[in-house]
């Protein structure tokens, strides 16, 4: 095999960093991850090591290893075939810092995650906090990589990437506040050179170079700078949420959601999908005290009757959260429905939960997000005049029977029979004995909304695509619960591009082979699909059509909403409420929701 000589080494400058709490040999860590490339995860592969040369700069010390690795090409079925690849592995260490780099793809990140294990004990990343202020000037970002923290249902971009000169100006302190910093490219005290940073990968790139001179120069003035300066910066980007390392100051757990199983089908297996379904329609769950503890603590109920209570505990390794249940008490009688329920704790990515010091456990990492101080002041209030507010729609022997709208006490039914639309702002805001206009509900596969209402008021026609959601408890004594809200406002955002009449039109006949199961009242007089969608297409030439969309989502009660006006809980609905009102009102369409007063019933027109 060719020996490779520095000096025939120009690469990429892109390196893992990595640091240790004491002095440790640099010649055998270079030689345990030599060993861990050479036959860690290789399968079929075979790896030919050349010796590891040594060198030195300065303080600094040079090891580097040229080995090849022989596998079958990745289109050829045989094994006759056999593709050479020729890499190299270099360890850069001054005083306790060191700096890999490894020409063959991929091999950072699999390093990294022997970093603190038992192959490579005593070394750890750098601190995320330490890079951050040696690295990232928030006036000098030219590049910058997003993540969502909101969930992937939410109405916003998982992730996105900005550019452009001063990007960190380009931040909404509203919109961008509930996404992270992935990733960061930015310039070299202010000149056109520029840098870039994974800082919870501990990576750091540059760019080609054009020789080993180069490289190596570039490599230690970046470790030296690493060794000499311990300064920290927990938010470079002070708009952005916070990556939580440890679960210190992360305290009372006010709210705790499953993932929704429609929205997330396409992103998890069947079995996961499937145990959602199962925790959704059968189980629920009250949030008891924790005393300013990260720990979860849940009365778990199945078909409404209490089947024990278990406790739950969040611990962090390298950003990653995962739930330790610690503690199980079963009902007599329901130990297996209660191991079901606390097994699906073992899946951090289904859990998602705030807590009231600002922290939200979402996509199995722990952030802290700034609230800004963006009061939501739209909030219509209804009585629900005696329904069950914890029941969303009509059901015989638990299973769903929208023939029965109207006969029972669920919200579905309020909606028949006490929806009106003779109303222009929260303020006026009536419900009625004698319903008029059109009303459809178009619940079900590829729905709208889970009713759509026409009437005419003060010479304009308003259309509104009502989305009802159930309350997560009717308890006088319930909190608010930012996951009672953030599904259903992601269902009604997804479904902003029918807010036109002839998208609504054409959507609702091409799905009319279904209107068997849809059911229809004009002035609270049953009436049928096809005369809803006639009365839809009479509109064409109106020009005063004003959309609404309008969520009802009784969980969270007059009282508690107002009495609470300063704290975290308060402060992260009302995000959530402003980012999707201005999300809609973007659209062309008017935003309401409507929560249960608990204060004073609203007057119905008579």
């Amino acid at each position: 095999m060719y020996a490779v000589g520095k000096l025939q080494i120009k690469p990429f400058l892109s390196i893992l960093l990595g640091m240790s709490h004491q002095t440790i040999s640099a010649a055998e860590t270079h030689e345990k991850i030599v060993s861990i490339i050479q036959t860690e995860g290789r399968k079929e592969q075979i790896v030919e090591m050349n010796p590891t040369k040594e060198d030195s700069s300065g303080e600094a010390l040079i090891f580097y290893t040229h080995y090849e690795v022989l596998k079958n090409p990745s289109w050829f079925s045989g094994n006759t075939l056999t593709d050479v690849e020729n890499h190299v592995f270099i360890t850069f260490n001054l005083n306790n810092t060191f700096a890999f780099y490894m020409s063959e793809k991929g091999l950072k990140d699999e390093i990294r995650a022997y970093f603190f294990t038992p192959l490579l004990p005593n070394l750890k990343v750098i601190n995320i906090t330490q890079l951050n202020y040696l690295f990232i000037n928030e006036d000098n970002i030219k590049m910058l990589w997003l993540l969502g923290t909101h969930g992937r249902e939410s109405f916003k971009a998982d992730s996105k990437v900005l550019g452009g000169e001063n990007v960190a100006d380009t931040l909404n302190p509203l919109e961008d506040q509930s996404f992270v910093m992935s990733a960061v490219r930015t310039s070299l005290d202010g000149t056109e050179k520029t840098i870039g940073l994974n800082p919870y990968k501990s990576s750091l790139w540059r760019g080609p170079c054009k020789d080993w001179k180069t490289f190596e120069d570039r490599v230690i003035e970046i470790i030296d700078t690493i060794d000499k300066n311990k300064n920290e910066v927990e938010n470079p980007i002070s708009i952005l949420a916070i990556p939580v390392a440890e679960m210190k100051g992360v305290s009372n757990v006010y709210d705790l959601s499953f993932l929704d199983p429609e929205f997330n089908r396409n992103d998890l297996s069947e079995s996961k999908v499937e145990r959602l379904h199962t925790i959704k329609s059968t189980y629920t769950f009250k949030i008891l005290d924790t005393l300013n503890s990260p720990d979860i603590n849940l009365e778990v109920f199945k078909d409404l009757l209490c089947i024990g209570e278990i406790k739950v505990a969040p611990k962090i390794l390298d950003y990653t959260v995962e739930f330790d249940v610690i503690e199980k008490i079963p009902k007599k009688g329901k130990k297996a429905e209660i191991e079901y329920f606390s097994n699906t704790f073992k899946y951090s990515e289904l859990i998602k939960c705030w807590y009231e010091s600002g922290h939200a456990i979402i996509n199995s990492r722990v952030f802290k997000t700034e609230y800004r101080d963006v009061a939501y002041s739209n909030f219509i209030w209804a009585n629900f005049e005696g329904f069950d507010i914890s029941k969303e729609k009509p059901e015989i022997n638990g299973i769903v029977a929208l023939d029965k709208i109207g006969n029972q006490k669920s919200l579905f039914c309020w909606m028949k029979h006490h929806w009106s639309g003779l109303w222009d702002s929260h303020e006026n805001f009536i419900t009625t004995d004698k319903p008029s206009g059109w009303l459809f509900c178009d619940d079900g596969a590829g729905e709208k909304a889970d009713f759509i209402h026409i009437d005419e008021y003060k010479d304009r026609i308003y259309i509104s695509l009502v989305h009802v959601k159930a309350a997560n408890s009717k308890s006088p004594e319930r909190r608010i619960s930012v996951g009672a809200h953030d599904i259903v406002l992601n269902q009604a955002i997804k479904n902003l591009r029918y807010i036109s009449r002839k998208k609504l039109i054409n959507d609702l006949r091409e799905r009319a082979d279904n209107a068997a199961t849809k059911f229809c009242w004009n002035n609270n007089k049953t009436s049928d699909h096809n005369s809803f969608l006639n009365a839809i297409e009479a509109l064409e030439k109106n020009s005063k059509i004003k959309f609404r969309v309008i969520i009802v989502q009784p969980h969270t009660m007059r009282s508690y909403y107002d009495r609470n006006i300063q704290s975290n809980i308060r402060k992260q609905l009302d995000v959530l409420l402003v980012s999707a009102e201005s999300a809609i009102r973007a659209s062309g369409a008017e935003f309401y929701i409507i929560g249960h007063d608990d204060v004073q019933p609203k007057n119905r027109l008579n």
